[in-house]
Parts: C-alpha cells; sequence; structure tokens
C-alpha cells in the first residue's frame, strides 16, 4: 500500500512538470542513479537525461591563425609588369650573337623615331623583341589570372571582402579630379583594401589601422544595440540589468546583460571569423575561431540551477526567489512540485530532482539560443551591413545555428523514444506476466459428510 502510494506521489510529480523535462546526475563523469521503485515512470520521462552531455564540458573557444600563404590576398595586379618587360629585353644576349652589347647601346642611346630613320634594320630587330616580351608576359599573365581564378573557386574566405574594398576605392577614385584610371587601376591593384570596408554604423573596419571585420561579433551587437533602442555602435561593455535602467526585464537582458556578453556566446557557439582586406603591417590579422555548439553552454546552465534547486528542497517553505531562479522560461516551478520532490524516497527524489534541473537547463539554453538568432536578424538589417558581403556569411551563421538548435532538440527525442520505450516495454511486460502468476489461496475446504436425519452420519 505504501509504494502504491509513493508510486502516485512520483506519477503527480511528472504529470506537474511535464511542460519542463528532467535529467540524470550531478557531474560530467558521475554515475546515473537507477530507480528502486517506479521503473516504468523512470522511462517514460527518457530516464535521466534530456539531451546528450557535452563531449568536454570544460571546452573553450579556441582562436587559430592562418597559413601565411593563406594570410595573403591574392591578385595578379600586383606583379610589377615594366619589370617584367625590362628584364626581358635586357635578357637580348642569351638568345644569339645577333644582338650585341654595341645594339643595346644603340638602342639606349637614341630616341625611337630617330633610331628608326637612321637604323630600319635595328629598329625592325627592335621592335620584334618587344613584341615577343609583350607575348611572353601577357601568356604569364594569363597563367597567373587562371590560377587566381581556382584560388577564388576554391572558397577563399576573404576574396569577397577584398572585392568589396577594391570596389570602394573605385568608388572614391571616380569622384576624384584629374585622375589617371590606369593609374588608379595600378594603385587599387598594388595596394588594394587598405582602405577596408563600410560597416557597422558606417565605420570603416578590415583595413590599414583598422580593427577586423568580425561577422558574428560585430552582427550580433549590433542587433543587441538595435534591439534595446539605443545606436548600434553603443558601447558593448554598457550593462543594461541595473536597477534604474528602463530595459532591465527585457528578456534580452535576462539572457544577458551586456552586448559583449550576448556577442561572446554567439562566438562561441558558431565561431567566428576575424576578415582583413589587406595584408601590411598596419593591417589586422586575419584568424578563426572554433564553434563548440550548445552542450556545453547547456553543461554551464547545470550547477548554478542544482544549487537553487537544493536550496528549494532544503528550506521549511519554498521561496519565491529561488522558484523564479529554478523556473523555465515560459513555465514557472510551484511549491507544489517542490513538495511532491520532498515526498519521494531518497533515490526517486534525486533521480526526478536531477532530471527537473537539467530539463531546465535545456529550455534555458534553446531560450538563448533563439535570442541571440533574433539578434542576429535585427543586426543584419543595418543599413551597412545589409548592403555587404558579411550578410552571406550571416546568413551561413544561422544556418549554422538553426541546425545545432534542431539537433540538440533531435537528441533528447530520440533518447525518449528509442533506448526508453525499449525499456519501459520490458518492464511493464514483466509486471504483466506476474500480475497473472500470482497464486491464488485456496478456500477453505467443505465438509464431505451427509446429514442423515437432522444428524450427521458419521
Amino acid at each position: 500500500m505504501v509504494m502504491t502510494m509513493l508510486h502516485n506521489r512520483f506519477r503527480l510529480t511528472v504529470l506537474a512538470t511535464a511542460a519542463i523535462t528532467l535529467a540524470s546526475v550531478a557531474g560530467p563523469a558521475a554515475a546515473q542513479l537507477r530507480p528502486h521503485t517506479g521503473s516504468g515512470l523512470y522511462y517514460r520521462l527518457g530516464g535521466g537525461d534530456p539531451a546528450a552531455r557535452s563531449n568536454n564540458s570544460n571546452q573553450i573557444s579556441a582562436r587559430l591563425g592562418l597559413n601565411s600563404a593563406l594570410r595573403l590576398n591574392y591578385s595578379c595586379g600586383k606583379f610589377d609588369l615594366g619589370l617584367s618587360w625590362g628584364n626581358l629585353m635586357n635578357s637580348f644576349s642569351q638568345i644569339g650573337s645577333q644582338v650585341t652589347n654595341a645594339v643595346k647601346a644603340g638602342i639606349s642611346a637614341l630616341p625611337l623615331y630617330i633610331l628608326q630613320r637612321a637604323q630600319p634594320g635595328l629598329y625592325q630587330l627592335f621592335q620584334t623583341y618587344s613584341a615577343k616580351a609583350d607575348v611572353m608576359i601577357g601568356a604569364a599573365l594569363k597563367s597567373c589570372e587562371e590560377m587566381e581564378a581556382q584560388i577564388k573557386a576554391g572558397g577563399d574566405p576573404y576574396n569577397d571582402w577584398l572585392q568589396a574594398a577594391k570596389g570602394v576605392d573605385w568608388k572614391m577614385n571616380m569622384t576624384a579630379a584629374n585622375t589617371d584610371i590606369v593609374d588608379v587601376k595600378k594603385s587599387i591593384n598594388t595596394n588594394g583594401g587598405s582602405s577596408g570596408v563600410p560597416w557597422v554604423g558606417g565605420n570603416y573596419a578590415g583595413g590599414s589601422g583598422q580593427a577586423p571585420v568580425r561577422v558574428v561579433k560585430d552582427i550580433v551587437a549590433a542587433g543587441y544595440n538595435a534591439t534595446l533602442n539605443t545606436t548600434v555602435t553603443a558601447p558593448d561593455t554598457i550593462d543594461y540589468s541595473q536597477p534604474n535602467s528602463p530595459v532591465a526585464l527585457q528578456q534580452l537582458v535576462r539572457n544577458f546583460k551586456r552586448a559583449a556578453d550576448a556577442a561572446q556566446y554567439a562566438t562561441d557557439v558558431m565561431g567566428e571569423v576575424e576578415v582583413a582586406t589587406c595584408d601590411g603591417a598596419a593591417c589586422p590579422a586575419k584568424s578563426t575561431s572554433t564553434g563548440m555548439g550548445l552542450a556545453p553552454k547547456f553543461e554551464g546552465e547545470v550547477p548554478p540551477l542544482r544549487q537553487a534547486m537544493n536550496n528549494l528542497l532544503a528550506a521549511p517553505v519554498p521561496d519565491a526567489t529561488n522558484l523564479d531562479l529554478v523556473s523555465a522560461p515560459g513555465v514557472t516551478v510551484s511549491r507544489e512540485v517542490v513538495e511532491a520532490l520532498k515526498e519521494l524516497p531518497p533515490t526517486e527524489r534525486a533521480i526526478a530532482t536531477e532530471r527537473l534541473v537539467r530539463e531546465i537547463a535545456v529550455a534555458k539554453t534553446i531560450d538563448k539560443a533563439l535570442a541571440i538568432r533574433n539578434t542576429m536578424l535585427t543586426g543584419m538589417t543595418e543599413p551597412n551591413i545589409y548592403a555587404s558581403v558579411g550578410v552571406k556569411e550571416a546568413q551561413a551563421k544561422l544556418a549554422i545555428l538553426n541546425r545545432l538548435i534542431e539537433d540538440f532538440l533531435f537528441e533528447g527525442r530520440v533518447r525518449k523514444e528509442m533506448v526508453s520505450a525499449t525499456a519501459l516495454a520490458l518492464v511493464e511486460g514483466a509486471r504483466g506476466v506476474k500480475a497473472n502468476s500470482v497464486t491464488v489461496q485456496p478456500g477453505r475446504a467443505g465438509d464431505t459428510r451427509t446429514v442423515n436425519d437432522g444428524g450427521i452420519k458419521p
């Protein structure tokens, strides 16, 4: 009878917390708790964990530099064609006895129009080898351009930014007076990208003496500020959770107190690429940061929630502050849930409590991931970002985030639908067999003696 009451109480606990989820153990390497009673209920919950654990709960996002060759902005326009032509013309002595030092001296001593009149044969020879030099340079340049196209086709992450920076240089030179287009082209091919690209708030980034373009960080910070109705270039260190802040109670501020916190969360989850549009000493370094996904963030939510839940269970009367701390976004934990947990046997209480804690951690993790998604969408609408090649990269990052959210939830569904379903079927099948095989105690045997004339016949 007592076990039946305990089982029913355990069931009430589950029904009261069905909209949340529950999880299993305290610590990444701890052994999972097993229920002593109510196993069917345990497997209907889906076990002790609502989501897969992090591969390494202590993982950090690593900033990686690029190979020296990958840091270069490739462009065939950086070759000195004049030097190439001069070197070819100066190598006449290597093509036979027809051209001697005297011939070269004659060519250099006379203007070409005088040379044509005074030495027609020598002039023709000069023109012949000049044409050959042009052909050789053209062939070499064509080979370089073909290779440049292959490099770009291979997915150079900086090429689009470099082309955008060159486009900015062209626009600036178009408005200048008395500009030689040939000189402009040579200058842009040699130094293109040093001016950077227009970025958040119209400020330039990626060029010489400028900060690098950080697609995820910059867009999330801009979106955070825009969501709170401040300028997109507001410092990302402002703490909006202060009591006197008019936006302190907004959900975005509850999740992330500062724009820097939101940006760091986003780069930890999705990774980052720091873009530079030039290669000089004053240009920012190019690098990438690895993305860790959502699992480490989920693991980080568990310890403070577990502590708050333990405080509730230890208190004679659950207080509103701790109840708020352990509530999931949109679903509160009531006093009745805490009282139901207290009435469970120790082992079952530990399992149900940890499951509840980890389910709330899942809800908080997903809520923060969705907040990052919304801030990125807002940041992408900033005019300078929207007009840049950064939108394409931001969309790729958003696709990664959407996939991470879907995979995170998918793991929990698989865990519940696959392993737990089989275990639950086994437990319920065994219970059915036991119920059908209960021994029925035989009743008292009847008296087989007969009654004769009011008495019992012996």
